[in-house]
């Protein structure tokens, strides 16, 4: 709880001190995320990993202006759940906040400072990511792209925090209409590569396996503005190598936004 509400702090407080944007968006949410039964069957075998479908609960926003950007999300998952053992499906708390400052300009891309901090918490287990690095922006007609590469801390229940190789990746949207309707197709995707042996126990056919260095996270999403208030979507979310499981994994989240 201690590193939820410090990580709010440190958003609303970097807000506070940006307080100067150009642009600003806010929603909450209500998910569904439905595993694939090949998900379900390779992860239950054990020991740990294992996946089943959920409902989560989404406060996301963000703003922008000539110093950078900052963004963030905070989610609840299973909100109706203790957060005792309930064979996946405890009560679960995901926070992430994305900060990027600019520095220079190389002729029409910006050089930014990076870094993100990502936390989850279940009962008493707890895993946070933390990059450092450097990023850019760039677009083509509708289509905006914004990679990024830095150094990669985990801080992990039982390991402790410690280099854990490097993390690159980006998130790109791409905004068009198709029979009169306001749609758009997002991607996040992150890649970690020359992770620490320390940090590569996972689930697999049922033992303790050691996952590979090079992992794979991410989400491909449809968005429909049905008003400006309200947003449908789907998400294609998928991770390689990571989640607890050595092995690919998949779902489809149903979403509906309330957007401010």
């Amino acid at each position: 709880m201690k590193t939820r509400t410090t990580l709010i702090a440190l958003a609303l407080a970097s807000c506070a001190g940006f307080a100067h944007a150009d642009y600003t968006f806010s929603n909450v949410s209500a998910n569904w995320l439905d595993w694939s039964s090949n998900t379900q069957d390779r992860t239950n075998k054990g020991p740990f990993g294992g996946k089943a479908d959920f409902a989560y609960l989404e406060a996301e926003g963000g703003m922008g202006g000539n110093w950078g950007e900052l963004y963030g999300f905070a989610d609840v998952e299973n909100a109706d759940q203790n957060t005792r053992e309930n064979g996946g499906q405890n009560r679960r708390y995901a926070t992430k906040v994305v900060a990027r400052v600019n520095v220079a300009q190389i002729g029409n891309l910006p050089v930014q400072a990076y870094a993100h901090v990502y936390d989850f918490r279940e009962g008493k287990f707890y895993d946070q990511n933390r990059v450092l690095g450097l990023g850019t922006s760039f677009s083509a007609g509708n289509l905006w792209v914004k990679p990024f590469l830095g150094a990669h801390q985990e801080f992990k229940q039982g390991v402790g925090a410690h280099r854990n190789g490097m993390m690159a990746g980006w998130v790109l949207g791409f905004p068009f209409k198709a029979a009169g309707q306001d749609l758009m197709v997002t991607q996040w995707h992150e890649i970690e590569f020359d992770r620490e042996n320390r940090y590569l126990a996972m689930g697999k056919d049922g033992k303790v396996a050691n996952g590979r260095k090079l992992a794979n996270n991410g989400a491909v999403s449809l968005w429909w503005n049905a008003t400006k208030s309200v947003t449908g979507g789907l998400t294609y979310r998928y991770a390689d190598q990571k989640l607890g499981s050595a092995t690919y994994q998949r779902a489809l989240i149903t979403t509906i936004k309330y957007n401010f």
